[in-house]
């Protein structure tokens, strides 16, 4: 019987967020280990690492058999497996060594038959938000003592904000410059909230009202294009030549 649909999953994805996000949250202020990872400014932190393994150890004791791809450590893959997991550990480690709370732990999980995404959660400890949601099953976010579905802007006001962010790689940075303009016709403001996964989760909940971006890792939108789509959005994901992550209400898409 084949294991990637239903509430199991979803409760695995929530769980192994949460040991993440833990990590994060006990490791916040503390004198931190940075090194860099390719471009200037692209950091890494022993509690990334920390947060991962703590992650994965989650997804091991309820999915063992799974297919498991993270930020920073080797895939672990498994022959069998049906569903792959892609992990963030720490989206937002810049702002996370700047004393800035927008950080999360982003999980999400894709079936390997069909190639569709089809849970995520992302959980923001200093924020105390847990966005998560289940292909059919709608968007939620917990937080607050309390739980409520997600369905993206309303559309009641004028102003329209812009969730995006820019590369570490200078090229592809002069690029999303140039092309800021134009991005801008269908909004009046933008916002960079330091965290991709947290600025789609953001339109998911009406905070923001479109969240375009380029120059992405997969684990950086896994978890949260999922809520984004339940909570009915149109999102489209990087693709062959296509590098943009666009998450957008239907009329603006």
């Amino acid at each position: 019987m084949r294991r990637t649909a239903g509430g199991e999953l979803l409760e695995a994805a929530i769980t192994a967020a949460a040991a993440g996000a833990e990590v994060l949250r006990r490791g916040f202020g503390s004198r931190l280990t940075v090194d860099g990872k390719g471009d200037d400014g692209n950091l890494v932190t022993d509690i990334d690492l920390a947060a991962e393994r703590a992650v994965r150890s989650a997804l091991a004791a309820r999915r063992p058999d799974d297919a498991v791809t993270g930020e920073e450590l080797p895939d672990d893959a498994h022959r069998r497996a049906e569903v792959r997991w892609s992990i963030d550990p720490l989206d937002g480690t810049t702002n996370y060594t700047r004393g800035i709370p927008f950080f999360a732990t982003s999980v999400g999980a894709q079936d390997l038959a069909t190639g569709e995404w089809i849970v995520g959660a992302v959980h923001a400890p200093l924020l105390d938000r847990v966005y998560f949601a289940r292909r059919g099953g709608g968007a939620w976010v917990r937080g607050g003592g309390g739980t409520r579905r997600l369905n993206g802007p309303t559309g009641e006001t004028s102003a329209r904000l812009l969730g995006t962010g820019l590369s570490y790689d200078p090229r592809v940075r002069a690029a999303q410059y140039a092309g800021l303009s134009e991005l801008m016709r269908a909004f009046t403001d933008a916002r960079a909230l330091g965290s991709a996964a947290l600025g789609v989760c953001g339109v998911a909940d009406g905070t923001l009202d479109g969240f375009i971006e380029d120059d992405l890792g997969e684990y950086d939108w896994a978890g949260a294009a999922v809520v984004a789509e339940e909570a009915g959005l149109v999102v489209t994901r990087p693709s062959g030549d296509r590098t943009e992550l666009r998450v957008l209400p239907a009329a603006l898409a």
